[in-house]
């Protein structure tokens, strides 16, 4: 059948609606949980050092994702590694919600982070069983693209609401649809595959033989480290900015988030396509460029303008690191996807961890706008060595091993 100009069996088609229905349930969790739990928490007395912790817990919970990996691949199907995860975690949020305490909210993030470090490698596995590789990439962008024009007015609407009533019904009406498109996924349709019957266990060295033996692998994980630093850096900076230094209502920081998901939602349809049609290193090249170009934003101007460009390149960058790491690894390691995207995520992991709390640490003592144009300087040296890098690699390809 065609359906959106694309060929696509009634499995596909089946799976695709399903995914747009749990996107769309998801994105009030999104708005809630990964652009306003920080002002949240910031708003209930949360520390320069809390707020690291919060930016951190993200990445404290994928450093074991490389272990989760090993049992995804040798499960039957790695949706159960997605679904539970992903339904405990987003019914967390109803801590913070009847225990309005700082500490509450450091601990629930770090305990949905936890969780997401067991689906996200399990999620790089699932994909490449929902959609076929000729049109995966805009499948992904489309649903993503319906979860960015919801999440635009729930923006405003998350915003108004909190100023008005203060965050535990936002908090509780998260939960309750982030637990919802969590079961939903569960009716996905993916084809029979028998148990891989092994009895490796995690091993850093069969890991890290899929980097040593390519340079494309070894390359992509040494920029994104770059410039995922220098994103992580900064990220605590611009909640600080926001709600400290600018004194942003959060009805204010609502617009802000309303052009995260214009750049987010421009990007997911562009990217898509760019994916499916061209050399994906083109667009990855423009979102890891994304997260130098930020903090520069940030420490250069520092104005509210500045916050709501910034916020909309960053909505750039975000959706191309998500939708183009996940194709540019199905690509470079087609049966081993989570394997591979685990080793991602635990670089992520480190980065992830030491940045936000080695800047939070600091913003006390150095200038924030010393410390954004240092976080920029780290996204461009990872362009350029992606750039660079990549120009004499020309094929994607990646040899079996063990």
């Amino acid at each position: 059948m065609i359906k959106f100009g694309l060929p696509m069996t009634p499995r596909v088609w089946h799976n695709a609606r399903i995914d747009f229905g749990t996107s769309c349930l998801f994105s009030l969790f999104n708005v809630v949980m990964n652009q306003f739990f920080m002002p949240f928490a910031i708003q209930q007395g949360a520390s320069n050092l809390q707020v690291g912790l919060l930016s951190a817990a993200p990445a404290i919970g994928l450093i074991f994702s490389p272990i989760w990996a090993v049992w995804v691949e040798k499960s039957r199907s790695p949706r159960p590694f997605v679904i539970i995860p992903n339904l405990v975690g987003r019914l967390l949020l109803l801590l913070p919600a009847f225990f309005a305490h700082s500490t509450v909210y450091v601990f629930t993030a770090i305990m949905y982070q936890i969780l997401m470090g067991i689906q996200a490698p399990a999620y790089a596995s699932l994909v490449s069983r929902m959609y076929p590789g000729n049109v995966r990439g805009r499948l992904m962008g489309y649903v993503r693209v319906a979860m960015g024009t919801l999440m635009i007015p729930l923006a405003y609407a998350v915003g108004s609401w909190s100023d008005a009533a203060g965050p535990a019904g936002p908090l509780i009406a998260a939960a309750i649809a982030g637990s919802l498109s969590a079961a939903l996924f569960q009716t996905l349709r993916l084809p029979k595959q028998a148990a891989v019957k092994s009895g490796a266990v995690f091993s850093f060295r069969d890991q890290w033989q899929l980097v040593s033996g390519n340079k494309a692998l070894a390359v992509f994980l040494l920029a994104t480290t770059f410039a995922g630093f220098g994103n992580m850096l900064a990220n605590p900076l611009y909640q600080i900015i926001q709600v400290d230094s600018l004194k942003l209502s959060n009805t204010e920081i609502g617009y802000a988030r309303i052009a995260y998901y214009i750049g987010l939602l421009v990007a997911y349809a562009l990217a898509g396509r760019m994916i499916d049609r061209f050399d994906i290193k083109f667009t990855l090249t423009a979102g890891i460029a994304a997260y130098g170009i930020v903090p520069l934003i940030y420490g250069l101007w520092g104005t509210y303008p500045a916050v709501i460009l910034g916020n909309g390149i960053q909505g750039i960058g975000e959706a191309i690191w998500d939708i183009g790491i996940l194709s540019y690894i199905v690509r470079l390691a087609p049966g081993r996807e989570a394997t591979v995207f685990g080793l991602h995520l635990m670089m992520f992991g480190l980065r992830g961890t030491i940045g936000p709390l080695l800047s939070a640490s600091l913003s006390s003592h150095v200038p924030l706008s010393a410390l954004l144009v240092g976080a920029g300087m780290c996204g461009l040296i990872g362009t350029v060595l992606f750039v660079f890098s990549n120009r004499s690699n020309k094929k994607l390809h990646l040899t079996h091993s063990g």
